[in-house]
């Protein structure tokens, strides 16, 4: 009998997706083969201690689970803890701060444990939207006119800035931090005013900030994973915003709030264009496993890279377990692929 992979789902910490951690990890450890694998669902708490949920832990694992629900039983991990139980992987389901942006890939890196997706550079190249746009630019690849600036550049020489984004972005434009994920902090401005005051309230919590040129087109996606050593791209995703005026937090995450057009419904070569720009920008920024890459399909025709996430949201809902599906790659067979393609 073939020795089970025993894999540390990590799920939770400090950041402001936290929640949507939780519940992608969860689908994670639900989804998983448990043939395969000895399941350990950690959670990060906000202080960015690690606990394991014992009770959860037995039912994931339980040959015969006689009930869907069971008490929490957290009981906390130290650092070294993770070796000395023999982890053989740790599959991150952690989005945003610590978990995207290379901390803890670093962290798990000194520790020599393995673990899934993009190794650090990677991760914190994606995560961070001014270095991943001038990769997109490095590369040739498409992204929507964008300035930023940190905290002391606003206080300073806020005139200057203004200009600029008069003279090289104009209106409407997009707000957003620069390296945050799942549209945190993201808003549609009209005009100067509006700017100006969203821009105040914005830099009390997030230091670096750009303003991005407002593509009026369809928002579409595109995951890639890597099988048998090379990458594919995946059907693209045509993403409808029902809640909002673009795809933002409420339109992720709430019931409704989004309708999914997958494989998308452009015309052929369209999608073929989609596929081949999520496939560059993963080999670009150096991702590894899997990917997703939000696209806009401009009105004027052009394509516009928004952003890579290098750690995709992975419900039953979410765009990359679909789309995987729409290729004919159940859930737990994308995450073997997945797991596969990071121990190499």
């Amino acid at each position: 009998m073939t020795k089970k992979l025993r894999l540390a789902v990590l799920m939770g910490g400090p950041s402001a997706e936290r929640e949507i951690s939780l519940v992608t990890g969860k689908a994670i450890c639900e989804q998983l083969n448990k043939k395969k694998y000895d399941i350990l669902p950690l959670f990060i708490s906000k202080e960015n201690k690690i606990f394991l949920d014992r009770g959860y832990y037995e039912l994931l694992n339980a040959d015969n689970k006689k009930s869907k629900t069971v008490a929490k039983k957290m009981v906390p991990i130290k650092d070294d803890d993770l070796t000395k139980n023999k982890i053989d992987m740790v599959f991150i389901a952690l989005h945003g701060t610590f978990g995207e942006d290379g901390t803890l890939q670093g962290m798990l890196e000194a520790m020599n444990l393995p673990y899934t997706g993009s190794k650090v550079l990677a991760s914190a190249l994606a995560m961070n939207k001014v270095y991943a746009n001038q990769v997109y630019f490095a590369n040739g690849l498409p992204f929507p006119q964008f300035i930023h600036f940190k905290k002391d550049g606003w206080k300073n020489r806020r005139d200057s800035i203004i200009g600029d984004v008069s003279e090289r972005v104009g209106y409407p434009c997009v707000l957003k931090p620069v390296d945050q994920g799942s549209a945190v902090g993201v808003s549609i401005v009209k005009n100067e005013a509006e700017l100006l005051s969203q821009i105040n309230k914005s830099i009390k919590k997030f230091p670096w900030l750009m303003v991005q040129k407002f593509v009026v087109g369809k928002e579409a996606t595109c995951g890639v994973i890597e099988k048998d050593g090379s990458p594919i791209a995946l059907p693209p995703t045509r993403i409808i915003p029902n809640l909002g005026e673009f795809y933002d937090y409420k339109s992720k995450y709430k019931a409704g709030g989004s309708t999914h057009v997958c494989p998308a419904d452009f015309p052929g070569h369209i999608n073929h264009d989609l596929q081949e720009l999520a496939l560059k920008a993963h080999i670009a920024l150096g991702c590894k496993a899997m990917s997703r890459t939000d696209i806009f399909v401009g009105d004027d025709g052009g394509y516009y890279i928004l952003e890579t996430n290098t750690i995709p949201g992975m419900t039953k809902t979410s765009l990359l377990p679909e789309a995987a599906k729409a290729a004919g790659i159940p859930f737990d067979k994308m995450l073997d692929y997945i797991i596969k393609a990071s121990k190499k």
